[in-house]
């Protein structure tokens, strides 16, 4: 076995390996990990009499790509490097507000909830609290 061989042998361990950190006991059978070891087989065994080089050295390269993603999900890097400080409150989010707000409550406990209240929350934004 040459060095290339031994490498190639080595990163799809390394795949395999991390494919399997993303397991979920619960749905081993709809689980992403089994995506991933299938997809990760299926390439391998694809590629597996490829004889040019120059093939090889590409597949290898996107392999260590892919390990090293594997790696930044794992560790939480995406997290790190790009943290959401941006707090949008999606539409339905709002609408439940306005629905929760202790004005609207009240009207609804004393039955004066009435057609023109519905609509106003399916189409304004007016947040009533």
């Amino acid at each position: 076995m040459n060095s290339t061989q031994i490498k190639t042998i080595h990163m799809y361990r390394n795949l395999i390996r991390a494919s399997k950190l993303f397991l979920n006991e619960s749905r081993k059978d709809r689980c992403i990990s089994s995506h991933f070891k299938s997809g990760i087989q299926q390439k391998y065994r694809e590629n597996k009499d490829l004889k040019d080089n120059k093939k090889i050295i590409d597949l290898n390269i996107n392999a260590d790509k892919v390990y090293s993603n594997f790696k930044d999900l794992l560790e939480n890097k995406y997290l790190l490097k790009y943290p959401c400080s941006i707090n949008i409150l999606p539409d339905y989010v709002e609408k439940s507000n306005i629905l929760l707000s202790t004005k609207n409550q009240s009207k609804m406990k004393s039955k004066k909830w009435g057609l023109l209240d519905r609509l106003k929350v399916i189409f304004t934004k007016d947040q009533e609290k």
